[in-house]
């Protein structure tokens, strides 16, 4: 295989990292957008006369992505495959024989390896891309550890880990021995990268919408005095309630080795506090469409569940479902469609809207082409109905400014290169510090990108602009000093 080494041109802080990882399995976390799949193939191009380079990512878009880069370095380009499950495993053997550059996912690779289409010691260099992920029960561990005794492993990464502990659960899972980091201030870094201005949109709360929370309320309110009664919560106030507490209490009443009608009525209680506080989340985050399915779900759950029975019974319930629908009649809603309106105007800028739904995302992409200028497409997961073929297409056409306004559920966030986005929208705060910075690294790769948040105030918009952004600080000092 040959290497188109005048094409390869490194910067200073990328030779550096280069000279020091080189036979040291190592971890290298820099800020999105600086090159760490370049220094992946400049490492490639020292092993590629030892074996196979295997480069994994957790997204199938994304390993395609990997395959079009090292196609730019490498000839043949035969040799460079994008394996998925979805050849046939005659054609697969056969890949695995005739390639010398293999890019896939990593439930791909560990499929393939049961099945013993190649063996570890074929690979010289295990590339394993958005290596935060490397932890639990994901395929990137157990792969980790076959790759271990033969292979050189190169872990990257632009979010690791917010706390000390996870970050070495990740190390040794993946047998690191060396690990190379730069942060934004650094000297050699920071005149490559595009500056980001941030602004936090502070949105109100409209009256009528407060009015549908106070429903919502008072139906937690009385449900919370229930479990209180029965000592089942610590508190009865529903500010200090917590789904991920909730669903914690849950477990514990379900592990119990004894379980008679009491311990199922409060399994059920806390199943109704649980809807409850998803329902009032998505009227303060989303917009009232997104917020009426989901009561129409729990109204569809009723005939088979008593949690779901239990809300829809009740008065309040009632009130809530006709005033949304009043507001939706009237034309009213979440005053935060209104500024994506605002701020996806002008048709001549790209623009990615990031939104935690699929049907927000639906919904936002309808708003835009109906009441802008601005051309707008959905880009959702495969789990979520968009298949890779169209995935890919989109993000091409995106590239190619056939649309201006990409909106995205979460499956935009890591590593995908959306070239020439000049403006980012958060329709809402992620509580995850990781989240937060893929992001914001889709934007303003190439231009100078302005990442808009928008943010309910007095909301659990609030608190995870908080929590992500308190998360995010620890990350970073975490790994200033030194890990």
């Amino acid at each position: 295989m040959h290497f188109l080494k005048e094409k390869l041109k490194l910067r200073t802080y990328q030779e550096q990292i280069l000279g020091k990882i080189v036979n040291k399995n190592s971890f290298v976390v820099l800020p999105t957008g600086t090159g760490k799949t370049i220094i992946a193939i400049a490492l490639a191009s020292l092993q590629i006369s030892k074996g196979k380079i295997l480069i994994m990512a957790p997204t199938k878009p994304l390993t395609v992505q990997h395959e079009k880069s090292f196609k730019e370095y490498f000839q043949p380009d035969e040799e460079i495959v994008h394996l998925t499950g979805a050849i046939s495993p005659i054609k697969r053997k056969e890949l695995w024989k005739n390639s010398k550059i293999i890019c896939a996912t990593p439930q791909t690779i560990e499929s393939d390896l049961i099945k013993r289409y190649f063996k570890p010691g074929d690979i010289s260099l295990a590339v394993f891309d958005e290596a935060h992920r490397t932890t639990g029960d994901y395929a990137y561990v157990w792969l980790a550890k076959q790759f271990s005794e033969t292979s050189q492993i190169l872990a990257l990464s632009a979010s690791p880990a917010s706390d000390q502990q996870r970050l070495d659960e990740i190390k040794a899972n993946l047998f690191i021995d060396n690990f190379e980091l730069l942060t934004e201030e650094n000297p050699h870094l920071k005149k490559h990268l595009k500056k980001k201005e941030i602004e936090r949109m502070m949105i109100e709360l409209p009256a009528e919408y407060r009015k549908i929370k106070t429903y919502l309320q008072s139906i937690l309110t009385k449900h919370v005095n229930i479990l209180y009664s029965r000592g089942s919560l610590k508190s009865q106030d529903i500010s200090h309630l917590r789904k991920l507490e909730l669903l914690r209490t849950q477990r514990a009443l379900f592990s119990q080795r004894e379980k008679g009608p009491d311990t199922y009525f409060l399994v059920s209680e806390l199943t109704v506090l649980i809807k409850l506080l998803h329902l009032i989340e998505m009227l303060e985050t989303q917009n009232l469409h997104t917020f009426n399915e989901s009561m129409k779900k729990i109204e569809s759950q009723a005939k088979s569940t008593k949690a779901s029975q239990r809300i829809i019974n009740e008065w309040d319930f009632k009130r809530a479902k006709i005033t949304a629908q009043t507001l939706i009649d009237e034309g009213i809603d979440h005053p935060k469609i209104a500024k994506i309106l605002e701020l996806t105007h002008n048709k001549n800028e790209k623009i990615i809207i990031f939104s935690q739904l699929r049907k927000t995302v639906e919904f936002l992409t309808e708003q835009i082409n109906l009441h802008t200028k601005s051309r707008a497409k959905a880009f959702v997961g495969q789990k979520e109905g968009m298949t890779q073929k169209k995935q890919i297409e989109t993000l091409e056409q995106f590239k190619d400014g056939e649309f201006n306004v990409l909106v995205a559920t979460s499956v935009s966030e890591e590593g995908l290169h959306i070239e020439n986005a000049d403006i980012g929208i958060f329709f809402e705060p992620v509580p995850s510090a990781l989240r937060t910075i893929q992001r914001r690294g889709r934007i303003g790769r190439i231009n100078i990108g302005k990442v808009y948040m928008l943010i309910t105030k007095d909301t659990i918009d609030e608190k995870y602009y908080w929590v992500s952004y308190h998360k995010e600080r620890r990350m970073k000092e975490l790994l200033e000093n030194g890990s």
